[in-house]
């Protein structure tokens, strides 16, 4: 991938792509990333990406590698050592000590004491090795495939489609060879872990990928989705009733019942992008460009679209406490669901893009995003 495709597609304020005008050696000679992160006298300050509770801390993840911690409620905040200094898209805790954080050039750090030190699990490099290891064995399916369709005399019409098959494969091994010679690039946008051991990243261009031991090996998961544009991922999510659901550019929407070894598309439901999907209690949300909103109250199977005057591209949000889902988005806004599936809005006086937000253990919210951290109670109503 080069710079100029990079920016034809757009990913939205959580993984804004960096685009270094190097030759690939000399960028590999000067390449910072994998620096541990810098310390800054103001992290709270900075760009802000995601923040969550690991118990009753808070953690908020952004630009540089900065991880920060708060363990009074939000009062006061601390930046943790960070092994990288990519930008952080991502991250969540299964369990107080447990988590995980991702970002740019394919990373995924862990966290085994809530928050206080990380380690790398992965990284673009092994990303960019699997990616094609799994194009070369696709080739080599379809080149069989095609030889068994020929021997056994098959319609050209079906031998066409195999043709055809067969060349998409064969450039995703182009592309899969130049991502190598290039290096790491592209981000990972969201982490869900399901418990201790089971979690998926999901990011740029279709990438997905899976650990069954808490991160020990990861391993790409996209033989069982159809993604063959390689459109962005943007967001997962669980819900109560066991299903994962996973969305993201050009209105993709998915739901898996068999803890994402499959994946069922939702057809035909909005062709912008949709950045964040979230749970409540009988009811899925899904949100994105230009502040479109849709709800599902069957499992994912089917939606209707949610009535907002605001369009404003909403980019990420939260569960509340009472059950109901906070979204937040560019301008300042932030729009949570009502019984019935309404919603109501307030307007951040910064106008800042946010990304994220959570609710603290005394029933505050804090927002996160361009600005670094900022109160909901300093929002209007709208």
């Amino acid at each position: 991938m080069d710079c100029l495709s990079a920016l034809a597609r757009p990913l939205g304020l959580a993984a804004l792509v960096l685009c270094v005008l190097l030759p690939a050696p000399l960028r590999a000679a000067e390449d910072f990333a994998f620096l541990p992160a810098v310390t800054f006298t103001e992290p709270a300050s900075m760009q802000l990406l995601d923040i969550t509770r690991a118990g009753d801390r808070l953690v908020a993840v952004g630009e540089r590698g900065v991880i920060i911690l708060s363990d009074d409620d939000g009062a006061s905040w601390r930046q943790a050592p960070v092994p990288v200094s990519v930008t952080l898209t991502a991250l969540h805790f299964p369990q107080p000590e447990l988590g995980w954080a991702v970002g740019h050039s394919g990373t995924i750090l862990h966290s085994n004491d809530g928050g206080e030190s990380w380690s790398l699990q992965f990284d673009g490099y092994d990303a960019n090795r699997q990616y094609l290891a799994w194009a070369q064995e696709r080739v080599r399916q379809l080149e069989d495939a095609l030889a068994e369709a020929e021997a056994e005399g098959v319609e050209e019409a079906d031998l066409g489609e195999l043709q055809y098959a067969l060349e998409d494969a064969s450039f995703a091994v182009d592309d899969a060879t130049d991502a190598i010679d290039v290096g790491p690039a592209d981000p990972f946008l969201d982490v869900l872990f399901l418990d201790a051991n089971n979690g998926f990243a999901v990011g740029a261009y279709g990438m997905l990928y899976r650990t069954d031991n808490g991160g020990s090996d990861w391993k790409i998961a996209i033989a069982g989705i159809d993604n063959a544009y390689r459109y962005h991922y943007y967001a997962m999510a669980a819900g109560a009733d066991g299903r994962l659901y996973l969305s993201g550019e050009a209105g993709l929407l998915y739901y898996s019942s068999d803890n994402g070894g499959s994946w069922e598309r939702v057809e035909d439901l909005y062709d912008g992008s949709l950045f964040g999907i979230a749970a409540q209690a009988g009811e899925l949300y899904a949100y994105g460009l230009r502040g479109h909103v849709f709800r599902s109250t069957d499992g994912g199977v089917s939606w209707e679209e949610v009535g907002n005057a605001e369009r404003y591209s909403l980019y990420g949000g939260t569960r509340l406490a009472d059950g109901h889902v906070l979204m937040v988005g560019s301008g300042g806004l932030v729009l949570a669901s009502t019984d019935g599936g309404g919603l109501r809005g307030w307007r951040h006086p910064s106008r800042s893009s946010l990304s994220s937000a959570v609710e603290t253990a005394g029933g505050d919210i804090l927002l996160v995003g361009m600005a670094g951290l900022l109160p909901l109670s300093e929002a209007d109503p709208l």
